[in-house]
């Protein structure tokens, strides 16, 4: 997408902040039905089988919803809408245990959509990451990633202090082959690739046309955190490590993955590719399980 256009840096600022007022009231009324749809899916346990039903229904039609809009909708603003709805019906689809292929399925059909969503505003594949002339560049960065991450990860595993960061009951219960499952699949073909794709893909590529690369990783980072607070309140319930107030967690935990959105944009816009940010989230989610379930296992 080109811009020719020529204007003072007076009008420029101006229209940049004009453009973030914008994308910040079209926004919020998507994370509001994100959040909504999402936390129906916790209504689980005391609800049964109804409340993830009701959830996934949400979710459904928020994922659908997310592709007309982001579709017909004109401008950065309504294909930003698009991409948060999109992303708030695939939390909820996947809500209440949906794992394996089912989940990636799930997470396939939405970065369907937001691949949609980015073809109807003509950001090309350069625009998005995945241009081929960053391919080496990404998978060379990737692989350098992968392997300092896993390193360091393991290192920390053998650190009995650190222990405790790695008691999530999520990884120490399961079978070996559950876990193989989850670092193999669900995390790099569920998680990773809708969360990268739609992040650091689609909504970074929107939203830099408007405000430039710096305020695009500011904006996307935020809604990176924000995305993580439902997640965050099942950590909460699940890691022998998070105690206290669930409030303490959610906050901490989308301050941090809002860190983690900074690191994540930086590499992308640094490098040109989506490839290093998705093996740095992919590197360190599945190191995470694995030497998880390896401590617990040993002891």
């Amino acid at each position: 997408m080109n811009v020719s256009t020529t204007y003072s840096p007076a009008t420029m600022q101006r229209n940049e902040s004009s453009t973030v007022a914008r994308f910040s009231v079209a926004v919020l009324p998507g994370l509001h039905v994100g959040a909504v749809s999402a936390n129906l899916g916790r209504t689980r346990k005391s609800t049964g089988g109804q409340g993830v039903t009701v959830s996934r229904a949400i979710g459904a039609a928020c994922l659908m919803l997310g592709a007309l809009v982001g579709v017909l909708a004109g401008g950065t603003a309504g294909a930003t809408v698009g991409v948060v709805l999109a992303m708030a019906g695939f939390q909820a689809l996947t809500r209440g245990g949906v794992a394996g292929v089912p989940y990636v399925l799930v997470a396939l059909a939405t970065t369907a959509g937001l691949g949609l969503n980015a073809w109807s505003h003509d950001l090309t594949a350069t625009d998005l990451g995945l241009g081929r002339s960053t391919w080496l560049t990404g998978i060379l960065w990737s692989l350098g990633i992968i392997l300092v991450v896993g390193a360091v990860v393991g290192l920390a595993g053998r650190v009995p202090r650190l222990h405790h960061l790695f008691a999530d009951d999520r990884v120490m219960d399961v079978p070996g082959v559950v876990s193989a499952r989850r670092v193999l699949l669900d995390i790099p073909f569920g998680t990773v690739l809708v969360e990268e794709f739609a992040f650091r893909g689609v909504l970074l590529a929107l939203v830099t046309v408007e405000v430039g690369a710096a305020w695009a990783v500011v904006v996307t980072s935020a809604l990176f955190g924000l995305w993580h607070v439902v997640p965050a309140l099942e950590l909460h319930e699940s890691h022998s490590a998070a105690t206290g107030a669930s409030w303490t967690t959610v906050l901490s935990a989308v301050l941090f993955t809002g860190f983690s959105g900074v690191v994540f944009g930086l590499l992308r816009v640094g490098t040109g590719s989506l490839f290093p940010p998705a093996a740095l989230h992919w590197a360190a989610n599945g190191s995470g399980v694995v030497v998880g379930w390896i401590l617990h296992n040993r002891s």
